[in-house]
């Protein structure tokens, strides 16, 4: 089973293109987890760079939006429980 990425857009600081990236979703999780450095990297200059605050906070709302987004898929897709009263 392949590893579950995430899409995102980064905009390349060589140019202002935006374009989108993909990475493993493990790899983004662990580095804002520890403090380590997230490398991003844009396709129109082949350009890499440390993604700054602000890209990693946007990676960090990126996160929860897809725990928020699976856990409501979730909810959703379990069929409603009935109990039975006395």
């Amino acid at each position: 089973m392949p590893e579950p990425t995430l899409r995102f857009p980064v905009t390349c600081p060589a140019c202002a293109l935006e374009s989108l990236s993909e990475m493993s979703i493990a790899v983004i999780a662990n580095a804002l987890l520890t403090g380590k450095g997230i490398r991003l990297h844009s396709s129109c200059h082949n350009h890499y760079w440390t993604a700054t605050f602000v890209e990693r906070e946007e990676l960090r709302k990126s996160l929860a939006l897809l725990q928020i987004e699976s856990t409501t898929h979730q909810a959703r897709s379990q069929p409603p429980r009935f109990d039975a009263v006395g």
